[in-house]
């Protein structure tokens, strides 16, 4: 595979790391601004819950897809890639997500607010501590190094396609995470990710069924 033009799984991945890495930093630096003044800011309350539960939703689909499809696949393709490690790093993360998930559940119910923030506080602050050294193996040892295995272009597509749907089976809700994906990426990644169908996930983005669901999550979005 030889095309550097050619569909390639392993920069989807790098792709998704970009969004995680920018939704946790979003999340942790508003969560330290609402924890000075002892409260979400009302209003954009309803759009930072959504952002959050986006982030959480993503990250778990994003794992669990790496750990059911895309480390066994590559198992042995790449076999000094330390799979073992990068499993139970995201078994952490599995934990802080409890925490942000708990959190989303106190603010929904309108608990205390302060209590609620450091939960998230303490769920993100859990993923924040090895999220850099974790996303760089697997960039540097794994999704960067995909291209040079020359895999066949029927069966890159296949694995992509398997890997699309397979994400959207272990996250939702589809109107909060796929436009939270697209605007934590750069508008020239964004472009990548929606190339051959860009009108029609437009179309989507702003139909009346998820345009009010999803547009109070802008202030923290990229244009």
């Amino acid at each position: 595979m030889s095309n550097e033009n050619q569909p390639n799984i392993g920069e989807d991945y790098i792709r998704f790391h970009k969004v995680m890495t920018r939704g946790l930093a979003v999340s942790l630096q508003n969560i330290n601004e609402f924890l000075q003044i002892g409260a979400l800011e009302k209003l954009n309350r309803e759009g930072f819950i959504k952002y959050v539960q986006s982030f959480s939703s993503v990250l778990h689909g994003h794992h669990q897809a790496e750990d059911e499809k895309i480390f066994p696949y590559f198992k042995d393709k790449l076999p000094e890639v330390p799979y073992e490690r990068l499993i139970s790093e995201h078994e952490v993360f599995n934990d802080g997500l409890q925490e942000i998930n708990t959190g989303i559940d106190h603010l929904t119910s309108e608990n205390d607010e302060l209590d609620s923030l450091k939960l998230l506080k303490s769920g993100f602050d859990k993923i924040d501590q090895i999220w850099h050294p974790h996303i760089q193996i697997e960039n540097k040892q794994l999704y960067e190094r995909i291209r040079s295995l020359n895999i066949d272009l029927e069966e890159m597509i296949r694995l992509q396609k398997e890997d699309k749907k397979f994400f959207q089976e272990h996250t939702g809700p589809a109107y909060l995470v796929m436009p939270f994906v697209l605007y934590n990426l750069s508008p020239e990644d964004r472009a990548i990710l929606t190339q051959g169908s860009p009108e029609i996930v437009a179309k989507q983005l702003l139909s009346i069924d998820w345009k009010d669901k999803w547009t109070p999550m802008q202030p923290f979005l990229l244009k």
